[in-house]
């Protein structure tokens, strides 16, 4: 029992540091995708470049990709309960299975199925196939389906679309200054603008799986702190026995010396 209780009490500080390097890792992403939304819009919006706006347009007849995100490894609860039933109950969507724990699902339209903790050795797959799609405009929509962590003590379960791109969301913070802006482009913009989106799209990735991360070792964290409190517990109730069976043979011990002594 001390062994587990050992084990779990690891797994459970280092559950607490991930939750923090997470959330600092996801905070980087987040700057550099607020500036390249603000890039996108500038140059979607110039007045002197002739661009294909449709490049962020859905292809209403293209393919739904869905990327769910689970995890490798136990001790976190449920966290991958809904994410099998959301896979599970998605029939016509194209799939990226991220997390071991989601692996034992058959289903033809999975794409690529990788191991969380293999996410970056193989993340160039992942923007290779985005890119493909961006490209050759055969795509519908993007989303991530995952965990998402508000809070230590807020997990959702949330379905984030992140294609079409929705870059109005700057149209304020750019348009409230003078902008005159202009740009010299010796190249097919539509080609950079698509770059730009594929960029954006995989930085989104990553700051989801990033945000995933948080919350399966805050789930984690909570399952192992539970797991050492119900370890002491039984600890404290074998003490109790063992204390209870001491007195008894003590008391046995004590009867038998008197009967003796009659």
């Amino acid at each position: 029992m001390t062994s587990v209780k050992n084990i779990v009490k690891v797994m459970n500080f280092h559950s607490l540091i991930r939750v923090d390097k997470a959330k600092r890792d996801a905070l980087k992403y987040f700057d550099f995708e607020k500036e390249l939304k603000k890039t996108i819009y500038k140059i979607f919006n110039n007045r002197n470049l002739k661009i294909d706006k449709k490049v962020n347009f859905a292809n209403e007849k293209g393919v739904v990709l869905n990327i769910y995100i689970g995890n490798d490894l136990g001790f976190c609860g449920n966290f991958n309960s809904q994410l099998h039933s959301a896979i599970v109950n998605d029939k016509d969507s194209y799939k990226i299975v991220i997390g071991k724990k989601l692996f034992n699902i058959n289903d033809k339209h999975i794409l690529f199925r990788i191991e969380k903790e293999e996410f970056y050795k193989f993340y160039p797959e992942i923007e290779k196939m985005i890119n493909e799609m961006i490209r050759n405009k055969s795509v519908k929509e993007i989303n991530v389906i995952f965990n998402y962590y508000h809070s230590i003590s807020e997990i959702s379960f949330e379905k984030k679309k992140i294609f079409p791109v929705n870059i109005d969301d700057v149209k304020d913070e750019i348009e409230g200054k003078e902008y005159t802006s202009d740009f010299v482009i010796e190249m097919d913009v539509n080609k950079l603008i698509s770059s730009f989106l594929v960029l954006y799209i995989c930085y989104y990735i990553k700051i989801y799986e990033f945000n995933s991360l948080a919350s399966e070792n805050v789930m984690r964290e909570r399952v192992t702190r539970e797991s050492i409190t119900k370890i002491e517990e039984k600890e404290e109730e074998e003490k109790k026995e063992t204390r209870k069976a001491i007195k008894q043979e003590k008391f046995k011990k004590q009867i038998d010396n008197l009967k003796k002594n009659l």
